[in-house]
């Protein structure tokens, strides 16, 4: 099969090169996550070739989804490919990182109320059940007492100044420590 056919109603626009390449990739690449969770499907080489393997996949992928099997990758099958990933990853995949400092230059200094420090005393009350190094502390978005103690011990962990200040360098060793305790542990 042509390979031009197969993706030229969803990309009429784009040149040769371009339908060998990166929208062949993101095919792949979707079909491939897809293939993960589903054996019927056929795991794909992400080489930007619309070849006999990403034409079987795209056909399996249209019969499993009560498309009209034409290897062809249309607007319908396009979105189908694109719903069924984004769906797969909400599920599946890592959620997207939480950035919750206001700016790149923000810090806690000790004694400072912010609601910040909230998810801080939030995430050392589950790290005090793993970890013997941070006290419970309280919920008063302050940072004063156990939470300021156990920033500082995030720091000293870390090998970062210990200064109890939350700030950029300290809240990203913290999440590091709580996704690898916590939610992979």
């Amino acid at each position: 099969m042509n390979s031009n056919a197969s993706v030229n109603t969803i990309l009429p626009a784009l040149n040769e090169a371009e339908r060998n390449g990166q929208p062949v990739r993101s095919l792949q690449y979707m079909l491939n996550q897809l293939a993960i969770h589903n054996d019927r499907l056929t795991r794909l080489a992400v080489d930007g070739i619309f070849g006999e393997r990403t034409l079987e996949a795209v056909m399996v992928f249209q019969r499993e989804n009560r498309l009209p099997v034409t290897g062809t990758v249309d607007l319908a099958t396009w979105n189908a490919i694109r719903d069924a990933y984004f769906q797969a990853e909400l599920l599946h995949g890592f959620p997207p990182a939480l950035n919750v400092l206001p700016n790149g230059a923000y810090t806690a200094v000790e004694g400072q109320t912010c609601e910040v420090l909230r998810i801080v005393q939030a995430m050392f009350g589950s790290l005090t059940k793993v970890m013997s190094n941070f006290s419970p502390c309280q919920m008063n978005c302050c940072n004063d007492g156990e939470t300021y103690q156990n920033i500082r011990e995030v720091q000293r962990l870390s090998g970062l100044p210990v200064t109890g200040v939350l700030d950029r360098s300290t809240w990203a060793y913290m999440v590091q420590l709580y996704q690898t305790l916590i939610t992979r542990g």
